[in-house]
């Protein structure tokens, strides 16, 4: 048995566009989809977190700091095959977007120094980068992360404006990550 454990946001946790904080089923969240894909062989640990950014303290609302939770939920979860970090959507409200694939280093650095994988190792990193929004393209800037692999959602996905809210994925978005992160998986 494989684990994989995916440390996001919002999108993580299957925020519904333009709602309140609703949730999709867990059937229609691309970790639950990705569950669905991969199979028995594989334990899929979802960790979405509303807000949560990869470093930053935010001044709005307490807890949203993905670095101090980040290396008690590898230990958590250990043995950790893979781990792969799906933030920066929100860190862009508070940073501009080269500095924000720098606080996604810093957690792969985290992650492949964290003796959290098989056999006290290192587990492998998948970072995906969010689907151009607002104004913002973090493809070019994740591009040049070291020690990890990087999925683009770039093409593959995107946040559908419903309601004036530009950064969550709809169905189809959960559906197309799934499969792109399964495809990464897999290979």
């Amino acid at each position: 048995m494989k684990t994989v454990v995916l440390f996001g946001d919002s999108n993580t946790r299957g925020y519904v566009p333009g709602t309140d904080a609703e949730r999709f089923p867990p059937e229609v969240r691309w970790p639950g989809r990705l569950a669905g894909i991969l199979g028995d062989g594989w334990d899929v640990i979802a960790e979405g977190l509303n807000g949560r950014t990869a470093t930053f303290e935010r001044a709005d609302s307490e807890g949203r700091n993905g670095l101090p939770y980040f290396l008690p939920c590898l230990a958590t979860h250990q043995p950790v095959d893979v781990v792969v970090i799906f933030l920066g959507t929100n860190d862009v409200n508070f940073l501009d977007d080269d500095r924000v694939a720098r606080c996604i280093q810093r957690l792969v650095r985290i992650a492949r120094s964290s003796e959290t994988g098989p056999g006290w190792g290192p587990p492998k990193v998948l970072v995906v980068c969010p689907p151009p929004f607002a104004g913002h393209a973090l493809g070019p800037s994740f591009a040049e992360l070291e020690d990890c692999e990087v999925l683009d959602l770039d093409g593959v996905a995107s946040y559908p404006v419903v309601n004036d809210d530009l950064e969550h994925l709809d169905a189809d978005g959960h559906a197309a990550v799934a499969r792109a992160v399964a495809d990464r998986l897999l290979a």
